[in-house]
């Protein structure tokens, strides 16, 4: 996941700073939540529109929400 790139949220949707990305079949997301920063992970399912929630959580700064959506998405995608 090293050569995957964040790219930004719709601002109005979610307060910034936030971002998002792709990653295989799970969608990582980094956003500020009431002033908390936020992450997700979703898995995509059969119908393009939906997400399955895979793992979510808070962190002390934006920067480690971020590693954290990474984190989770790597420990996920190595499981058999």
């Amino acid at each position: 996941m090293a050569d995957t790139e964040w790219k930004p949220l719709p601002a109005g949707l979610w307060t910034l700073p936030a971002v998002f990305m792709e990653a295989g079949n799970l969608l990582l997301e980094a956003f500020m939540e009431a002033g908390v920063p936020t992450w997700k992970v979703r898995e995509k399912t059969s119908d393009p529109l939906k997400w399955n929630m895979i793992a979510e959580g808070t962190a002390d700064s934006f920067e480690a929400a971020k590693a954290a959506a990474l984190y989770e998405a790597e420990t996920v995608s190595r499981k058999p």
